[in-house]
């Protein structure tokens, strides 16, 4: 349940047959969602000749009506259960190959299950949410922990301001890794990753209104609505429903706890942050690694695949957090916690190599 990755089509990519066959079917790694049309078929002439794209579980079935020979290419773009989306592409022949006006979508880049814009965009829109979260949620706890008159304001308005700016480009994020046509743009306000979406903005809308109010433990409670938001959009563990979810939102609140604080806390230094740094640095290092167990296959899969790359990335940049944890250097240790935030947003871009 994280990215819905093609495992068998038919025709098989690459295939020659003698004759058109009547459908081409998708086989997926789970339960997967056409976003706007699905599947896509171009003929040699260049018409799409597609039916409607019938949904069976993780089976993708569309109709193909056409009497041409020559090279057919297949575009198909999808919606996993955790809302990430996938698409790719691929050809076959009927009779001989052809030229196809669309020829050129099967050399495109891909990252993952994304265009390497479209990863860039999810990324980037991960980070401005995080960040946003941790300047909100973070910062005003830590103003509960310190118990002064300190109102952090700025730094609050900054983290609801960009936790407004983050959903626009949440989606524009999703249809620069699918399309941008119309139909897309329906489907992914319709589907879960819109309903989200929506939800998380008026979270967000909801902490614009309540800065007002001067108390806290409202901004707190929406702050932990808005963590469990993120654990509904986040991958799940396999065999295990739900679990993938709630460690995300413990993890996404401890990380904004410790980010928001350390923000905090370089503006209004206080000692009894000592406890409470390391109280949220442990959790988000431990829920990290529970994470990390659950959707890394293998060590082969954690050097070879591009989520294992990106994990061993966060891992060093956690353990740079560390060594100014250990040498007390807060302001070192705020730029270390922001890219680790960085990694865990491009983390959360990635398939799971499991």
């Amino acid at each position: 349940m994280a990215h819905a990755q093609l495992v068998q089509s038919d025709p098989a990519p690459r295939a020659t047959l003698q004759s058109v066959p009547g459908s081409v079917t998708l086989l997926f790694t789970e339960p997967a969602t056409p976003a706007g049309p699905g599947i896509r078929v171009f003929s040699p002439s260049g018409r799409q000749v597609a039916g409607s794209t019938v949904m069976r579980g993780a089976v993708l079935i569309a109709a193909i009506d056409s009497a041409e020979t020559g090279t057919f290419v297949v575009t198909w773009q999808v919606f996993a259960a955790d809302t990430h989306p996938s698409r790719g592409s691929f050809s076959f022949d009927v009779g001989k190959p052809s030229s196809n006006p669309y020829s050129a979508l099967i050399d495109a880049s891909q990252i993952g299950t994304s265009t390497p814009l479209g990863l860039a965009m999810q990324t980037l829109a991960r980070w401005v949410h995080f960040a946003g979260f941790a300047l909100v949620f973070g910062v005003v706890a830590y103003r509960v922990l310190i118990r002064r008159d300190e109102s952090f304001k700025r730094l609050v308005w900054v983290g609801v301001v960009l936790l407004i700016v983050a959903e626009p480009l949440t989606l524009i994020a999703q249809l620069a890794s699918l399309s941008f046509d119309g139909d897309t743009t329906v489907a992914v306000l319709g589907s879960n990753f819109g309903r989200l979406l929506a939800l998380r903005l008026g979270a967000a809308l909801l902490l614009w209104t309540l800065i007002a109010t001067r108390r806290s433990w409202p901004l707190l409670v929406v702050g932990s609505v808005v963590a469990l938001l993120d654990g509904l959009s986040a991958h799940a563990i396999p065999g295990l429903p739900g679990a993938g979810q709630v460690l995300v939102a413990l993890h996404v609140s401890a990380m904004g706890l410790w980010v928001g604080g350390l923000a905090a806390f370089v503006t209004a230094p206080d000692q009894r942050f000592g406890r409470y740094a390391a109280a949220t640095f442990a959790t988000a290092v431990g829920t990290g690694v529970l994470l990390a167990f659950a959707h890394t296959a293998s060590f082969d899969a954690l050097m070879s695949t591009q989520y294992g790359w990106a994990l061993l990335l966060k891992v060093a940049i956690v353990g740079t957090a560390l060594v100014t944890v250990v040498l007390r250097r807060r302001r070192l240790e705020l730029g270390a916690a922001i890219a680790v935030v960085a990694a865990a947003a491009l983390l959360g871009a990635l398939p799971p190599s499991r």
